[in-house]
């Protein structure tokens, strides 16, 4: 049985958008969110003294023109980017879904915006994102 087949059972062939439970263990970091710390201190209302652990859902998107890997996917949180899978964690991601028989399916899944926090005194920590989605664990 493949990863997604318990997810889309005899429906798959029909479905373009894919919601991915995960094991509620958000262990999945993304890369790059330096870049888009605006983005996330938008959605979470800016930093707070104990900072942030925000439940969201995330958009995993393929973008095949991206100019530093073809191969990459987004990942975006309220129609905004917020960040990218890792190199490795995105081509294993595409070979599920084409083992599945949906290799360009938009996915989503759940998501936890962590840190943001701002103590004062130059204790400021950086927002991140984690995923929760299934694995073969």
């Amino acid at each position: 049985m493949g990863l997604f087949s318990w997810v889309f059972g005899e429906e798959k062939k029909t479905k373009l958008i894919a919601n991915l439970p995960g094991p509620g263990t958000y262990s999945l970091d993304i890369v790059g969110e330096s870049k888009y710390q605006a983005v996330l201190s938008a959605i979470c209302g800016g930093c707070t003294e104990d900072g942030h652990e925000k439940l969201v859902e995330a958009t995993l998107i393929h973008e095949d023109d991206n100019p530093y890997d073809n191969k990459a996917i987004r990942v975006d949180i309220r129609g905004k980017t917020v960040g990218y899978l890792s190199r490795e964690n995105a081509r294993q991601y595409r070979e599920k879904l084409r083992e599945a028989g949906y290799p360009c399916m938009i996915a989503t899944c759940s998501a936890m915006i962590v840190g943001g926090w701002d103590r004062g005194d130059g204790d400021k920590g950086y927002f991140g994102v984690k995923l929760d989605i299934p694995t073969d664990d």
